[in-house]
């Protein structure tokens, strides 16, 4: 499923570190490594400077790609250049052209929302509408990528998988997934009521939710899939974040529905919000593959 990833690169220091992760993760084989080049908009000598920055690009990438030859010779690696109007529109469009099962993409730790009305790459990237999956490191966990934290999130990243649900198909597919990763150790299950209504009404919600999670942790247990299921109440985003840490997860594998950008920002996006500030990597489901 991750045996193709797409690595689009800025040359900054984080992307030579996350050169050194993407190297180690499991099932990795074939790795794109892309620099889109922002179309320029003047009119007198855009062709010519815009062709200029993608030969320097391309002398960067060749670079990086020997690095990570040297990191694991077992990797066939690959080399992109494009000239696109927006730089998002590049990485997605690179992507399906490449078939990658994976965006491999560093972020800032800030609200979606305000990542929107910035124009911040990795916001843009997961809200269009997109069929590849998506790996959203925050910069906080790039820079301590050494040691046993560098172990954790790169060669044993499905380690311990934290699995949100709503019990849509989307979920269960999401889950379905994350069992069938090489070097899935335990899953653990987690469904969010959202507080709110009547404390009535939320405590019938909570016991109907710990029923229909058993009965996915038994299935996942009759699989040979070790996990643990947890109902908890409150910011469906906020508690994913918080359970994240508590429960020292390697990952954090959460479903998209595919909606458009507009659409998530207009009613607010738990996979958007989740992914752009959780300290822990985390992994956007959105193929069907």
């Amino acid at each position: 499923m991750f045996e193709k990833v797409l690595f689009p690169t800025d040359f900054s220091e984080r992307a030579e570190i996350m050169l050194d992760c993407i190297a180690s993760i499991p099932q990795v084989r074939d790795v794109i490594l892309l620099h889109v080049v922002k179309e320029t908009r003047y009119p007198m000598g855009a062709d010519s400077a815009d062709r200029l920055a993608q030969e320097t690009a391309e002398g960067i990438l060749a670079d990086a790609q020997d690095h990570l030859k040297k990191v694991n010779p077992a990797i066939r690696v690959t080399l992109e250049t494009t000239i696109a109007p927006d730089i998002a529109g590049g990485i997605l469009a690179t992507a399906e052209e490449s078939g990658a099962g994976l965006i491999v993409i560093g972020a800032h730790g800030k609200s979606v929302k305000v990542g929107v009305l910035l124009g911040s790459v990795p916001s843009t990237v997961l809200c269009r509408i997109s069929k590849t999956n998506v790996l959203v490191m925050r910069h906080k966990i790039i820079e301590t990528l050494t040691g046993t934290t560098y172990e954790k999130f790169c060669p044993m990243l499905f380690s311990k998988i934290l699995c949100p649900t709503d019990f849509s198909r989307f979920s269960e597919h999401a889950t379905a997934l994350a069992g069938t990763m090489k070097g899935a150790g335990e899953l653990i299950l987690l469904h969010v009521v959202p507080e709110g209504g009547p404390p009535g009404e939320i405590r019938e919600a909570v016991q109907a939710a710990e029923a229909r999670m058993g009965a996915v942790r038994d299935g996942l247990t009759v699989q040979g899939i070790r996990s643990q299921a947890m109902v908890t109440t409150g910011d469906p985003a906020e508690e994913i974040i918080k359970t994240a840490e508590e429960q020292d997860v390697s990952v954090i594998w959460i479903s998209s529905y595919g909606k458009g950008c507009l659409h998530d920002f207009l009613i607010g996006s738990t996979v958007q919000d989740v992914a752009m500030n959780a300290a822990r990597p985390v992994i956007v489901i959105r193929s069907w593959e």
